[in-house]
């Protein structure tokens, strides 16, 4: 297969809310260009974009999807993405592999959380976009309402391009304004992609309709608007030439309206994407840095320009690991021209990668192309090391695309498995899917020893264990994870003892130690002063009084969680010239501990984080007073526009399940940000119910 020049590629993402119709929008694009032999359809599991098993049991796209197909002589690059917010990592790195955007709004449902989320990042991002209306043809479909709403909440410039004849389940097709081209009265298919002449009884609207698309691009500049005020309108090729310079400012977003599943309005959206979407010629040179390659020196910044003629780079922003077909890349060419067999860095860790085959992708149907340039999207085989989010770039001229800060993994559950050998398979398994998953994290805890991990949401969990299960056949399910308490004290104890004497038939053991204990400001860890003098304990036996201390601080003396912020002074003690050893001195330090702990008033800390949380101003008393619920303290507010940031600490053992209430609070427009900033002190209640909780009884030390 050959390749294609830069000038008539089209990259675009499909972007919106889960359920809007992205993927029948997708499925509908690739049937009508010929991409594929027969419809592919969501609801009855035939769709060759969402092909997992996951996927298609939850009729639901959880993985960006990548097709290609030819238009118009172009070859058009769609990256189907997820809109299930626990899924969204993966559409913030689609969107930076691509040059304009596709945001899909169900004709139904109208504008939803993640509508909003996503054109977010589009505008942050300055891409083009594109928005398409679908199910127009469904019952109770609402297009004029949600268009009023996409204009109101979105506050987006935008251009219609389509007359629609008829409504809802009488739909009869659209006509393009800009074109003059008809598609009525059958569902659109390879045969009818041409369209038909505009018929009389719907000129009069389309005219009309026209007049406005005049209006909103003469308004886009300011040659434009003298042209059309002396002219009193525009020219074809002014009408064409404006419309695509203000697409590419994002001062225009051109509307379109339609129905995947029927499929109608598709053709007229792919005449719009390959005539008004920038080829990756017109792409501004990426923004990224070059690797020093030396230890601690601070990396350049640098410009890669979109040009087949720059040293190559690719930016990876998915990859695929299949059991028996191995790891699949996803890359967007940055730069320079990608050939099978090279030799290429990978910038973001500095080690090599060859490259195998490259390949042209549609669905499961791979073609092996000769070379990739800068401008196309195309698939690398069994990569060794490279990632989701990695750049590769040529060895001698090294470049690190600066690549979009992903969501936060702000979910975690500890995994649990009943098998024997469970741990191993399933944590190796959670590794293999953290390569695919740039969303997704995984870490045994250090305190709990717990096998923990984290995502975007409750169903991104929950999806990562059916992966699981179905990949390595072991059965496991999630629960909420071990709380990593610390315990310390919170007074001094003075002359404590610790003794430890025991005779045997041979030698016996025999050591003894005083300590004083007292609490370390928070942070300041272990302490151990030696205060010894006179030989009261022989040196080589002091490490061992000390090994004693920390391995039993190590298991507290409340509830089992390590002990933290002490420091212990050792001034005295005893021994036998036979019957002292480093076991007997390690005794006596663990007894000295535990007697001291007993006298200091030992407490229980908790993790706290700091919440950031951004809704709808209107629901911000709502916020504060959950997270008052919470023993959170609020450390301020601050407002953007619509939206409120409200600020507070809050124990992290109260925001486990924080994501679904703040969905239920705010209707889903809420998002929020948390990390572990610093250990306070339980409560009293609190310290109590933990304790009896954990059931811990504290290990009595040998006589």
């Amino acid at each position: 297969m050959t390749t294609t020049e830069a000038g008539d590629i089209r990259n675009v993402a499909i972007i919106g809310h889960k359920g809007a119709g992205k993927t029948s929008l997708a499925e509908a694009m690739l049937y009508v260009a010929k991409a594929t032999a027969k419809l592919g359809k969501v609801d009855d599991k035939s769709s060759v974009l969402d092909e997992t098993a996951e996927e298609k049991e939850h009729v639901c796209s959880f993985e960006a999807s990548v097709a290609h197909l030819s238009w118009a002589g172009k070859k058009v690059n769609l990256v189907d993405t997820p809109g299930e917010g626990s899924f969204l990592a993966e559409t913030r790195l689609a969107l930076a592999a691509v040059d304009a955007a596709i945001l899909v709004v169900s004709g139904k449902d109208g504008v939803q959380p993640i509508t909003e989320r996503v054109f977010g990042w589009v505008r942050d991002a300055k891409l083009p976009c594109m928005i398409v209306v679908t199910k127009v043809d469904a019952e109770n479909a609402r297009p004029d309402e949600v268009l009023a709403e996409v204009r109101a909440r979105l506050k987006a410039p935008l251009a219609v391009m389509e007359e629609r004849v008829g409504e809802g389940l009488q739909h009869r097709g659209v006509v393009a304004i800009r074109t003059k081209k008809a598609w009525l009265d059958r569902p659109e298919a390879p045969a009818t992609a041409a369209g038909s002449p505009v018929p009389a009884d719907a000129a009069g609207a389309v005219e009309k309709a026209r007049g406005k698309l005049v209006d909103d691009v003469a308004g886009s500049d300011d040659e434009l608007t003298e042209r059309y005020l002396t002219e009193g309108d525009l020219t074809q090729e002014e009408l064409d030439q404006g419309l695509r310079a203000a697409v590419r400012q994002g001062a225009l977003i051109p509307v379109y309206f339609a129905s995947g599943v029927r499929p109608s309005g598709v053709a007229a959206l792919l005449d719009g994407i390959v005539e008004l979407v920038p080829p990756p010629t017109e792409h501004p040179a990426w923004s990224g840095v070059v690797p020093s390659g030396k230890p601690g020196a601070a990396p350049q910044a640098a410009e890669r320009p979109s040009s087949a003629e720059a040293p190559a780079a690719a930016f990876v922003f998915k990859t695929s690991i299949d059991p028996h077909a191995g790891r699949t890349s996803f890359v967007r060419v940055l730069s320079g021209v990608l050939r099978p067999d090279a030799t290429m860095l990978n910038a973001s860790t500095g080690g090599s990668e060859r490259l195998g085959k490259i390949h042209s992708v549609v669905g499961k149907d791979h073609k092996q192309v000769d070379e990739a340039r800068a401008g196309d999207i195309v698939a690398l085989h069994k990569l060794k090391a490279t990632l989701s989010g990695h750049t590769l770039s040529d060895e001698k001229h090294a470049f690190l695309l600066s690549a979009p800060e992903l969501p936060p993994a702000l979910f975690s559950r500890g995994v649990r498995f009943d098998a024997k050998g469970g741990e191993d398979k399933v944590g190796n398994a959670l590794y293999r899917l953290t390569e695919e998953d740039p969303g997704l994290s995984v870490h045994q805890d250090a305190s709990t020893r717990e096998l923990v991990v984290s995502g975007l949401g409750a169903l991104h969990l929950e999806i990562t264990v059916e992966r699981i299960r179905r990949r390595v056949g072991v059965d496991c399910r999630l629960g909420p994870p071990h709380i990593a308490y610390k315990e310390t004290i919170s007074k001094k104890a003075t002359n404590i003892e610790g003794k430890h004497k025991k005779q045997t038939g041979g030698h016996g053991q025999f050591g003894v130690c005083y300590i004083d204990m007292e609490p370390l400001p928070r942070g300041g860890g272990f302490v151990f002063e030696d205060a010894v003098v006179g030989g009261a304990v022989p040196r080589q036996f002091i490490p061992s009084v000390e090994k004693g201390i920390v391995k039993s601080m190590s298991k507290g003396v409340l509830a089992g969680y390590p002990m933290i912020d002490v420091k212990v002074r050792l001034f005295d003690g005893k021994y036998h010239d036979v019957d002292s050893s480093d076991a007997a001195f390690q005794m006596a330090g663990s007894k000295a501990f535990k007697a001291a702990a007993a006298q200091c008033a030992p407490v229980l800390l908790e993790p706290i984080v700091r919440l950031s949380v951004t809704v709808p101003s209107v629901a911000m008393g709502d916020i504060i007073g959950d997270i008052n619920s919470r023993r959170g303290r609020i450390i301020g507010t601050d407002s953007v526009e619509s939206q409120t940031i409200v600020n507070a600490f809050v124990p992290l053992a109260e925001v486990l399940e924080y994501e679904s209430k703040l969905k239920s609070m705010t209707q889903g427009k809420g998002t929020f940000t948390m990390n572990v900033e610093h250990l306070e002190v339980c409560p009293p209640m609190v310290q109590d119910k933990v304790i009896k909780e954990s059931g811990f009884k504290a290990e009595a030390d040998e006589d």
